[in-house]
This record gives C-alpha cells, structure tokens and sequence, in this order.
C-alpha cells in the first residue's frame, strides 16, 4: 500500500519510522533515541538532586533533565554535541571506577547528571574500610622521624656512658680489697 508523491512511491510506515529517528519533537523521544543508541547506558528523565540514586552498577547510569532533553530534542546540533559526550562518559567511569578500586573501597553506586542548562556532572557513592588506612598523620611521622634521629645520635654517647659507669662501678665496689 503505497501514496503517489510527485512521480515516486513512498511506503507510509518506512517514511513514518525514517521521520521519528531525525526529527524528535518531545523529551520522550529524545529519550527512547538515546535509550536505542546506547544500550549499555541507563537513562532517565529527572532533575537530579543531590542524593538521588538511579540506575545500577552494571550500566552507566545517566539522568537527563526533561527540559534539557526537550532542547536537544529540538536542536540536532546540540543532540549531536552532547551524544559525544555521553559516549565518553563510559570511559570516565571505567577511570574512576579503577581509582576507587586501587584505593581499597568499594563502589555502591555512580552516575551522571545533565541539568536543565546542559551542565555535565558526576556522582559516586562508595564505603571505605578504615582498616585498610593504617597511614600516618604528618605530626606523628614526623615525630617518629625525631626520636629516631635523637636515638642515633645519643647511642654512641649512651655506650661511651654505659661503659664509663661500669669501670666506675667495678672500680669503686669491686676493687679487690675487702
């Protein structure tokens, strides 16, 4: 079933399919586009806050606001824009997730956040393991870097004395008169 448009045919369904992958008009076709796009991405539509927590640690977790979403949606430039943005942000959390790893803690959940001005931000939340921290304050190394250095210095005196003071105490008690 096809329409006559100025000498060719068009299938209606495929011309229909074609208009909504180039010409997104709402948030929620801006959505389900990025949604399709990056698959191992998790989207939402929200104005995030702080202590908000979406998605899982499986995907990269990313919230959009709906107003910012309407924008891009609006705007192919700016869709094109920030879609680089969003495929590096994969690689960014491979970064920090590495990071977080190396230090000993241990990721809980992470995400990012495109606000309704289009400000990119990151979020994590993690638990450290205060056993695995035995490092020492500056004041106490230092300190520790004193006694050590007064010790080397006093123990060559300290053996010239403790010898001294035995010859004395042999010579004064034990002199072989009784």
């Amino acid at each position: 079933m096809g329409m006559r448009i100025d000498s060719s045919y068009i299938n209606y369904p495929v011309s229909r399919s074609t208009q909504t992958d180039t010409t997104r008009k709402s948030a929620n076709d801006e959505l389900s586009y990025l949604q399709d796009k990056f698959k191992d991405y998790s989207f939402v539509a929200a104005n995030f806050r702080q202590g908000m927590r979406y998605g899982s640690n499986a995907t990269t977790n990313v919230a959009i606001s709906p107003q910012f979403l309407k924008k891009m949606a609006n705007n192919p430039k700016l869709a094109e824009e920030y879609e680089k943005e969003i495929a590096n942000m994969k690689s960014c959390d491979q970064r920090c997730r590495a990071n977080i790893s190396a230090r000993g803690d241990k990721l809980v959940a992470d995400g990012w956040a495109i606000d309704k001005d289009g400000g990119i931000s990151r979020w994590s939340i993690g638990t450290h393991d205060d056993r695995t921290a035995r490092v020492k304050s500056p004041t106490e190394y230092a300190n520790e870097l004193y006694e050590n250095k007064k010790n080397a210095k006093a123990k060559p005196y300290l053996k010239k004395f403790n010898a001294m003071s035995q010859k004395l105490s042999k010579g004064f008690f034990f002199n072989g008169k009784a």
